[in-house]
Parts: C-alpha cells; sequence; structure tokens
C-alpha cells in the first residue's frame, strides 16, 4: 500500500504538470471576469514554467499509518502476557511509529536485570538499603562466610533493617547451596534417575523433600555458630555499654531520617506553591491574550 499511495501521488503530480503546461498553452490571455485585485491579461501567464503545480500531500501518510498499525497490535499482543514480552521496548516502538521526539524523556528508564556480584560488592549495596540477588552459578559458601562475617561488624548489628536485608539473601543462597548438593547426590543414585525419566512428579517431591532436609542443616549449622560466636563475646559491663553506644547510634540515625523527612515534606510544599504560582502566571497570560482578541475585533467591526 505504501508503494501504491508513493505512485499515485506521482502520477498526479505529473498530471497536473501536463494540465498546467495545457492551460498555459490553449486557454485564452484574459479572463472572462473580473480578478479582484489584480489585472485580467495574465491568465495565459499563471500557468507558465515559472510557477510550479504540485499536489498538497505527503506519500509517507500511508506507510507511516501501516506502522502505527502494526506497532498497535504488538503492544496489544504484548500486554496480553507481559511474562513474556518487553512491554517497555513496544511502547517505545509505538512512540517511533507516530513520530515522536525524544521518546527517552516521555518513557521511564527499564529496569535493568541484576547483576551477579562479589560479596563486598554486595555489603555495601545492602549497607544502601538496595536488594540483592543470588545466583545459582555463585560461590555459595564464600557468599555465605562473607556475609555471616560482615552481619557480625557492630555497623552491621545496630542496623536491624541491613542485618535483616543480608539474613534474607544467606538464605537465598543456603537455596541454591541445598539444590545444588542435593542434585549431586541424586545424580550418583541410579534409581533416582531412572525415577526421573519415568515419573517426573514423584521425583520432584523426593527433590523437593531432600532440598528442604538440607536446607535445615545448613541453616541450623548456621545458627549454632551464630549462637557460640555470641557466647565467646566480652563480660557483661562491656556489653552494656556497647549497648548505650548501639540506643545513642540508633537514635542518631532516627533524627537523621526525621530531618530528612521533614526535608522533602518542605520541598514538597515549595515545588506544590511553585506549581500553583506557575498555573496561576499561564492563567492570567491567558486573559490577556483573550482580553486583546476581544479588543482587535472591536476595532475590525469599527
Amino acid at each position: 500500500m505504501s508503494g501504491v499511495h508513493k505512485r499515485c501521488y506521482y502520477a498526479m503530480r505529473l498530471e497536473f504538470k501536463i494540465l498546467a503546461r495545457i492551460c498555459g498553452e490553449y486557454l485564452p490571455p484574459e479572463y472572462p471576469y473580473d480578478v479582484f485585485g489584480g489585472p485580467r491579461t495574465i491568465k495565459g501567464t499563471d500557468f507558465d514554467n515559472r510557477v510550479d503545480v504540485l499536489p498538497v500531500a505527503d506519500p509517507n501518510i500511508m506507510s507511516m499509518a501501516q506502522r502505527v498499525t502494526l506497532a498497535q497490535t504488538q503492544l496489544q499482543i504484548a500486554s496480553s502476557n507481559p511474562q513474556l514480552h518487553n512491554i517497555h521496548e513496544a511502547y517505545r516502538r509505538v512512540y517511533e511509529a507516530l513520530g515522536t521526539k525524544q521518546i527517552e524523556t516521555l518513557l521511564k528508564p527499564p529496569i535493568k536485570q541484576p547483576e551477579p556480584m562479589d560479596p563486598a560488592k554486595e555489603n555495601a549495596r545492602a549497607l544502601q538499603m538496595k536488594l540483592l540477588t543470588a545466583f545459582e552459578f555463585q560461590d555459595h559458601d564464600a557468599h555465605i562466610a562473607a556475609h555471616s562475617a560482615f552481619m557480625a561488624s557492630r555497623m552491621v548489628q545496630i542496623n536491624p533493617q541491613v542485618y535483616a536485608l543480608l539474613q534474607s539473601h544467606i538464605s537465598d543462597h543456603i537455596s541454591f547451596k541445598a539444590r545444588i548438593e542435593v542434585a549431586q547426590q541424586m545424580a550418583q543414585d541410579p534409581q533416582l534417575m531412572q525415577l526421573k525419566e519415568t515419573n517426573q512428579q514423584d521425583f520432584k517431591m523426593r527433590f523437593d523433600s531432600a532440598v528442604a532436609t538440607a536446607v535445615a542443616e545448613i541453616t541450623t549449622e548456621l545458627v549454632q555458630e551464630e549462637i557460640q560466636a555470641s557466647k565467646a563475646k566480652q563480660d557483661p559491663l562491656v556489653r552494656i555499654k556497647q549497648q548505650e553506644v548501639d540506643l545513642r547510634a540508633m537514635d542518631l540515625q532516627r533524627k537523621a531520617e526525621e530531618t530528612k523527612y521533614k526535608q522533602e515534606q518542605e520541598n514538597q510544599r515549595e515545588s506544590q506553591k511553585l506549581n500553583f504560582q506557575y498555573d496561576r502566571l499561564q492563567q492570567q497570560d491567558q486573559q490577556a491574550d483573550n482580553r486583546l482578541d476581544i479588543a482587535e475585533r472591536k476595532l475590525e467591526k469599527k
């Protein structure tokens, strides 16, 4: 359809040129009626070679309509099952088909997929209260050991949110570690491998049960190590002093969060005031333009 539309445009342009040439050659030199604001003896020269007669149209409008239709269809299909599609890319293609400029300022940036990190970077992200992601191919023992050691530091001990975040991340590594160990153990048992081929549902139930047992064993071992480490701490007086320091640190953190919250509220109020003033100025400009239009119309009538 795009090619047909462009050829129709090209044929119409040629036809207009032919009509203009015929009019310039065979029309009488004068118009048979009065020409408002000009002479009557220029009828033939109106269609000479100095004037181009072209159709007013856009030969690309058909292809643009097709692109918009295809992009909308893609977006509709992607929206029907967002788990299998990139919705951000579907919307970007719709805006491209519409000819929208600066699409990146209109669409939010896509959410980046998490990438594997070393334990030190993960500890740093935990202090920033950012979510951590564990991957199956990582060295789970090394990650668990690094995070457990970091959780024993005073910086994490006085911050329950960071502690909980790291504990959740360690649980993910425990789950992956248990699954890998169970899979390796079952791979050495020919009967279970045969069961996997004949009855996958029964094999999955056994696999999940073995994983749960392995997770319980690993978790119990880590908890016992933590209990022993806590017993080996300093005497009660030092512990009390540390608790006082922790309470002071938590109080300072609370005050800092309150100050930050108050500042955000103040910034929001100032932003609302600026938006209100901007809207009021726009209304005043619009009213001034309307008054000018009315005054011009009255002058034209006079």
